[in-house]
């Protein structure tokens, strides 16, 4: 009897890679890019994505690199989360103090929102930076690193010599950050010509103050993770019911709009397709 209910709930896992939610076809959809999986709700293809939410169609480049918009994509999860490489700020000087080199950056992420699980980050002696976002409220909040000696042993804690953070709130859809220096450099150039401001994973940064405060180890892009959610309506508004396949549940969206699927507990699979959440334990032996 038990091979038989095995043999079943192989059948319906068989087929709820062959069609979407509420029974619409499931066509030879890409599941990877790279090394990155890609599972309905999101997709590379117009049938491969919920339908009417463009915001779920992702982009594999020619080196097999998954983008949404012009984030590279690192990793996604069932529960709404989306990892992104993010492109930091920055601002270099000679030694005289005239500007050399500038780069700062806007996100404009679009249905996405950002997570409270990143820290804003400061690095460079003598440096400050203001990050400004908008969406669910406005909020304005920096920072501010102070060193004028070169280290003199390794550091590797950032508390505000030579490289400050401070938590980000969620919610915010519009996000402006840019580094500044109260001198120039001027004083600092010889081992410090640039001041850094970047948006990064909570510890997913060390800092290391030899090798950061000359170049920041060369590294000009850092994890950033992204909150999603299925439309904007909680779980008891959508009239024709949660997207949420068999053996899952449906919760509301912790960034105040829409909702996610999660399985049953003792279950494990894609909640969003239709029977896709198994119990883990039903085959074993």
């Amino acid at each position: 009897m038990k091979v038989v209910q095995c043999l079943f709930l192989l059948a319906i896992f068989y087929l709820s890679h062959t069609q979407l939610i509420k029974g619409q076809t499931y066509p030879a959809c890409p599941s990877s890019c790279g090394n990155v999986t890609i599972e309905f709700p999101f997709g590379t293809s117009k049938n491969c994505y919920l339908p009417g939410d463009a915001n779920f169609l992702l982009t594999c480049d020619p080196n097999n690199r998954l983008f949404i918009g012009n984030f590279e994509v690192v990793n996604i999860s069932h529960s709404g989360e989306l990892r992104v490489m993010a492109e930091g700020s920055r601002i270099c000087y000679n030694s005289q103090g005239r500007v050399m080199n500038e780069i700062k950056y806007t996100y404009m992420l679009g249905g996405f929102t950002l997570s409270q699980h990143n820290r804003f980050t400061v690095v460079g002696c003598n440096s400050y930076g203001f990050l400004n976002t908008s969406g669910v409220e406005k909020y304005s909040s920096g920072c501010i690193s102070i060193c004028d000696s070169r280290p003199s042993k390794e550091k590797k804690t950032c508390s505000g010599e030579g490289c400050c953070q401070i938590p980000v709130p969620r919610g915010s859809s519009y996000v402006q950050f840019k580094p500044y220096s109260f001198d120039n450099h001027t004083s600092v150039n010889s081992f410090n010509p640039c001041s850094y401001a970047f948006l990064v994973e909570n510890d997913k940064f060390d800092f290391h103050a030899l090798d950061d405060l000359w170049n920041l180890r060369n590294v000009t892009k850092f994890p950033m993770v992204l909150d999603w959610s299925i439309g904007k309506k909680t779980c008891e508004q959508v009239e024709s019911g949660p997207v949420c396949g068999a053996n899952s549940t449906c919760f509301n969206s912790t960034r105040g709009t829409g909702y996610n699927c999660k399985c049953f507990q003792g279950f494990e699979g894609n909640p969003y397709l239709p029977a896709s959440c198994r119990d883990i334990d039903e085959c074993t032996t």
